[in-house]
């Protein structure tokens, strides 16, 4: 059984907010349509929030209203967030600048506490116009034009488009999202897009999101691994010198198996350097530490509810 379900953010927390939840079956052809709320509240009601965002699950737009026509399947959890952030206080504007923040899109969540400005390939003037006023996320447009490029890759992850924050979003037309294509989780699922430079003019400003999306990490194709392996019609081993089928048996088993060691695992050396590193970091450093690890097991507890659902199912 695959299921959809949406719920909404706060940008950049994560923080959940009660602008409303929902959860549905998913049977193809199916087709599910969600307009986002322009404003919603903190759960005490004294914070107004605006929307930013949709995550549609591969992809990001800034339209409210978006469509998920779903005709393929099986692929157990769909999630799709709206994103709000508390819009600007009335006062007067600051210098003109842009800035850029790192988006996971898989993770649903800020990526890292890193700017995802390219300074080398990006273009600016003056030369001290970034980092701006020592914040290397933002560049000085007053002197000058911007171009904005990102970094690619980043955090092993490939770029996947920039995206510029509108409080309030765009209504006047429909985003449709599709699970036709690369499936979920595959290599190509989301996009990939190489040398997009995102064009700022003399004295604008803009708020950026550099999305990144399918990982550059080596990925364990057990489809492949295991049609290779029952490709190999042989008895198993019993004794004596194995033959040179054995032999290619037992090389993929050993592929299979050194991927898989828990001593090995990314992941798990990042832990390990968090819980090293957590004594000397900053107030900041510890935010966004703890925002990438919800991020890391909100990712495992996604795959645990896409696993069950197919176990249910079957």
């Amino acid at each position: 059984m695959d299921v959809f379900t949406t719920d909404a953010k706060l940008w950049p927390s994560g923080d959940t907010i009660p602008a409303g939840i929902d959860t549905n079956s998913v049977t193809v052809p199916s087709s599910f349509n969600r307009q986002a709320a322009d404003f919603a509240t903190s759960l005490d009601g004294k914070q107004l929030y605006q929307f930013l965002f949709w995550n549609t699950g591969r992809h990001v737009t800034s339209k409210r209203n978006v469509i998920w026509n779903f005709s393929v399947g099986g692929w157990g959890l769909w999630r799709a967030t709206r994103w709000y952030g508390v819009p600007p206080g009335i006062g007067p504007p600051g210098p003109a600048n842009v800035r850029a923040d790192a988006f996971t899109i898989g993770g649903d969540a800020p990526l890292s506490s890193n700017t995802p400005i390219d300074g080398k390939l990006s273009t600016f003037s003056p030369a001290n116009a970034w980092p701006f006023m020592g914040d290397d996320h933002v560049i000085g447009t007053a002197g000058g034009a911007a171009s904005v490029v990102a970094i690619d890759p980043f955090d092993n992850l490939q770029f996947a488009g920039w995206l510029q924050l509108m409080f309030g979003g765009d209504d006047s037309s429909t985003f449709v999202e599709t699970d036709a294509g690369p499936a979920p989780g595959s290599s190509d699922f989301f996009d990939h897009v190489t040398g997009g430079a995102f064009p700022v003019a003399p004295g604008a400003s803009a708020i950026l999101l550099a999305t990144y999306g399918n990982s550059t990490r080596r990925r364990i194709d057990w489809g492949r691994i295991l049609q290779e392996i029952g490709s190999l019609r042989v008895p198993p081993i019993l004794g004596g010198d194995p033959g040179p089928p054995d032999l290619i048996r037992l090389r993929l088993l050993e592929q299979l198996l050194s991927q898989t060691k828990p001593g090995e695992s990314q992941e798990g050396a990042d832990f390990e350097m968090l819980i090293r590193g957590a004594p000397d970091m900053s107030q900041e450093q510890l935010r966004r530490a703890v925002q990438s690890v919800r991020t890391t097991l909100g990712l495992g507890q996604s795959a645990l509810e896409a696993l069950n659902a197919q176990l249910k199912s079957r």
